[in-house]
């Protein structure tokens, strides 16, 4: 082989092996891209997890709330005629609701032969959904609901009318895509509430008028739901 074509062969193989170097470091460049935003991604997601989990326990903390009966945790913020959680969910006045017949402060409804019909006007409660407890089961109640979306995630409703009507509802703060910051729910609709997949929590605002009281509420079972 001439010089001539030994140095044409010599620059080739230089070339070759440049691009291939250069294949090798971008693979290797890329690789790490990948991985090191698989930690970004990770990490980020992770500290993301750690807030709304402090978020959470803070709100559960300041608001006060307690374990629910029915899942997740709550609070009564009031109840017309009675100072807020004293009465533990049954129909109650103070004594100075009493001696002056407050009658902003009562209503009636009679549910059975041995109920007098009093109910408290109307009371209110913080109620939260969590990861741990993300779903309320199918419930009735007597009483008109306004639901609140406070804070969190949002709360997917199942709701079948007293007629079998099915509706689905979202209360949530992201209005352009269908979720409502507000939910009303008539007194005697079936009713189950569910978090949002991933959310760490939901906290909602319930007004239910007239005031909650166990007499007008009742769990659902699946076979009476269907019937």
């Amino acid at each position: 082989m001439g010089a001539d074509a030994r140095a044409d062969a010599l620059a080739r193989g230089l070339a070759l092996g440049a691009v291939l170097g250069g294949a090798l470091t971008l693979l290797a460049t890329s690789a790490a891209a990948r991985d090191a935003l698989r930690r970004w991604n990770r990490d980020g997601g992770r500290r993301e997890d750690d807030a709304e989990r402090r978020t959470k326990d803070a709100l559960i903390a300041r608001l006060g709330l307690v374990p629910h009966p029915e899942g997740g945790f709550f609070v009564e913020t009031y109840r017309a005629g009675r100072a807020p959680m004293s009465s533990r969910g049954k129909t109650a006045f103070d004594d100075d609701a009493r001696r002056r017949d407050d009658d902003a402060a009562a209503t009636t409804r009679r549910t059975d032969d041995e109920d007098d019909g009093t109910r408290n006007q109307m009371t209110s409660i913080y109620y939260m959904l969590t990861r741990d407890s993300d779903h309320q089961w199918w419930a009735m109640n007597a009483s008109d609901h306004v639901h609140y979306h406070h804070a969190g995630g949002a709360v997917t409703y199942h709701l079948v009318s007293a007629d079998g009507t099915y509706a689905r509802r979202t209360l949530g703060s992201d209005v352009e895509n269908g979720e409502t910051p507000q939910l009303v729910v008539a007194g005697g609709t079936y009713k189950a509430a569910v978090l949002a997949p991933g959310a760490e929590f939901a906290l909602i605002g319930e007004g239910v008028s007239p005031g909650f009281d166990f007499r007008d509420f009742e769990f659902v079972s699946s076979s009476g739901l269907m019937a």
